[in-house]
């Protein structure tokens, strides 16, 4: 199991930025963060992402930068054998860059006050919309296709321009997020992550999760809180009303069944939860999506 700090362009010492295509029957990455801020665009898969302390699903077409140390992490909706073998895949293109050295580079240049704003804004992963994904998506794959070179810094310029000035953008984490994760805490989070997104549809007892990662109830209380700055109850919450959105984006079930089949045991704690969460009540969000 990798630690939570990975150094991405590890071996690259000289290296500004470098490009990755990933293309695996599912994401196998672990929750982690690095000093490199990172651009990801899905082309492939679905599923739940953990970014900072914000708990969202995934699709094709996303694309996010993440500024230093933010810790973050895909988890597909399926990773079992029978999905596999009938041929599905995760598929992203990612562009890693060390904001230090880039920033010292384009300062020969030109000022880079503005460029520095945006990599602190990106602190709290920006997830980007519009016109401005569909630009900074045909410069990544432009990038992603070239071999290190000049063709490949131009690219780079283009985006860095695009990012000085882009509006079209939501902020993932919250506001005065910070990473109050260590390099201990990998496993145990990776493992509690991935536990509740295969179980949300049941009840997961706080004694079952602690168990996880051989810690009493009030110990585990302490240390989830702790590290997402949530308690498990809220985050369990979060992933099932994310499950809810996608399956009410669908509009193909009844609100009441999409209740039970998220885990929830009353519509009236559905009903109280999601509104608490996404702050309209679960038929207004279905009729929001309809528009």
């Amino acid at each position: 199991m990798k630690p939570v700090f990975a150094k991405v362009l590890e071996g690259l010492e000289n290296e500004v930025f470098a490009t990755r295509l990933i293309t695996r029957p599912f994401f196998t990455t672990e929750f982690h963060f690095h000093a490199e801020c990172q651009i990801t665009y899905i082309v492939k898969s679905s599923g739940h992402k953990v970014i900072g302390d914000c708990v969202e699903n995934f699709e094709p077409g996303e694309l996010i930068l993440l500024g230093s140390y933010i810790p973050h992490v895909w988890y597909n909706s399926s990773t079992k054998p029978a999905k596999r073998e009938q041929g599905e895949a995760a598929r992203s293109v990612a562009l890693f860059f060390h904001p230090d050295k880039l920033v010292t580079l384009l300062s020969s240049f030109f000022s880079t006050k503005k460029l520095e704003a945006v990599l602190e804004v990106a602190k709290r992963g920006m997830k980007f919309h519009g016109a401005a994904r569909e630009q900074l998506k045909v410069l990544l794959l432009k990038m992603a296709q070239l071999e290190p070179g000049p063709q490949q810094l131009m690219l780079l310029l283009e985006m860095v321009q695009l990012l000085t000035n882009v509006k079209e953008y939501t902020l993932l984490a919250g506001t005065g997020y910070t990473n109050t994760y260590t390099n201990k805490d990998s496993e145990k989070m990776d493992r509690l992550f991935k536990y509740v997104f295969d179980n949300y549809s049941r009840e997961i007892s706080l004694d079952e999760a602690a168990a996880l990662i051989h810690m009493n109830k009030q110990a585990f209380c302490r240390y989830f809180k702790g590290r997402t700055q949530k308690t498990f109850v809220e985050f369990v919450n979060e992933v099932r009303i994310t499950a809810a959105c996608k399956l009410l984006s669908a509009g193909e079930e009844s609100v009441g069944n999409i209740a039970y089949q998220c885990g929830f045991n009353s519509l009236t704690n559905f009903n109280r939860f999601f509104k608490k969460i996404k702050n309209v009540s679960p038929l207004k969000y279905k009729s929001l999506l309809a528009e």
